[in-house]
């Protein structure tokens, strides 16, 4: 595999349409569509949900999360 396909951005952009989930540093969780995201890896999802400690706390159509709060992200989670 070459470096270029395994960057972070790249295996991203392959994931849209895809489950993911996303950790921000404040703890709180959003699983959703992956829909759009840029090089500084902001992030569109759509049929959102928020959980914080594993507890649903709210769903959302679609939201915008900017990339410098993101402490990590799961691509290809099972959908709900």
């Amino acid at each position: 595999m070459s470096t270029f396909n395994s960057h972070p951005i790249n295996r991203l952009r392959k994931a849209y349409g895809n489950m993911i989930c996303i950790r921000l540093k404040d703890g709180r969780e959003f699983r959703g569509l992956l829909e759009a995201q840029d090089q500084h890896m902001n992030m569109v999802l759509t049929n959102a949900v928020e959980y914080y400690k594993g507890e649903k706390v709210a769903a959302f159509g679609k939201i915008f999360i900017r990339g410098n709060n993101i402490l990590w992200i799961q691509i290809d989670i099972p959908a709900e």
